[in-house]
């Protein structure tokens, strides 16, 4: 079965109000009485921890979604009830889509007392393509939908509104010391290939008369978002044989939102384009057969900058 224009407005509501519910629960949370546990995931501490809020917020967003899963036979595939152990016989391998589900990505500056931290909720298709993507920042309140169908129902709202980049790409390179942002994870820095990363993003940025930054405070999913809320940015993960590298429920919803918005540059003649890949340039793989996580391939956002220049030099 596809869905239709109409069902997918109706999703987009359904997971918006989920999206919302779980926000406003972990508004509430008190943060300095957290009781931190870790659990077998990835390689890399933020990837480890996990704390009931968590498991509360995704109880929350389940019991929202209980009925599309009902009416449309999707699957389910979150972070906190995923396993690599069975992960070849997920139901999400039947069904022609799956909520792709991370109930409160940035575990880490959450349980710091940081704002680096989302709610996450995806609808992807059997081939692995984000189709919806809602993301809900609880500390500003900032939430932001997307319908990622074809180039003319394709769209993103913040807050509401279409969202629309808050000035021309033209207009920010012609002031003075504007930044290039290189958005990463913090254990990115503990990797040996990060001072060769590093030097050739700075080459990159000074070749195009930009100041490079680098930021790493935030979670997966609030990485992207600021990639493209701060153009010219880029998030970058290289592949890696451990497991981690993030995993499917980091990064649909947000793929789903900047495959969208690129969609509705183009439509508008915006020169703020953007785009998410593997770090090579190719197509995520968002229903991995073999695993939930992206180390196979890595990632890159970019928005603003030349996403292919980025993929061929990292």
């Amino acid at each position: 079965m596809t869905l239709t224009i109409c069902q997918l407005e109706q999703l987009l509501q359904l997971a918006t109000q989920a999206a919302l519910s779980a926000g406003t629960f972990i508004n509430h949370v008190d943060r300095r009485a957290l009781r931190v546990q870790s659990k077998q995931a990835g390689s890399s501490l933020s990837a480890q921890v996990v704390t009931q809020v968590d498991l509360d917020s995704q109880a929350i967003i389940l019991e929202r979604l209980q009925p599309s899963i009902e009416q449309y036979d999707i699957a389910i595939l979150t972070e906190e009830n995923a396993s690599e152990e069975d992960v070849a016989t997920h139901a999400r391998f039947n069904k022609n889509y799956f909520w792709c589900i991370d109930p409160l990505d940035g575990t880490l500056p959450f349980i710091e007392g940081g704002d680096g931290f989302a709610v996450s909720i995806a609808l992807v298709d059997i081939s692995g393509k984000p189709i919806i993507g809602v993301v809900y920042k609880p500390s500003t309140g900032d939430l932001y939908q997307a319908i990622n169908a074809d180039s003319l129902i394709s769209r993103v709202l913040k807050n509401g509104e279409i969202w629309r980049p808050v000035q021309p790409l033209s207009e920010l390179c012609k002031q003075d010391n504007t930044t290039f942002s290189v958005y990463i994870d913090r254990s990115f820095q503990q990797d040996l290939r990060y001072p060769t990363v590093l030097k050739k993003l700075t080459k990159q940025a000074e070749q195009q008369g930009l100041r490079l930054q680098v930021i790493k405070n935030c979670g997966a999913v609030m990485n992207a978002i600021s990639v493209l809320e701060n153009p010219p940015a880029c998030y970058v993960k290289l592949p890696k044989p451990q497991l981690g590298g993030g995993s499917l429920w980091d990064f649909s919803a947000t793929a789903a939102i900047t495959q969208a918005l690129s969609h509705q540059y183009l439509a508008s003649f915006s020169e703020a384009l953007c785009r998410v890949s593997d770090y090579q340039g190719a197509p995520l793989d968002l229903n991995r057969v073999d695993s939930n996580y992206m180390n196979h391939r890595g990632v890159l956002y970019s928005c603003g900058f030349k996403h292919q220049i980025l993929a061929v030099n990292l």
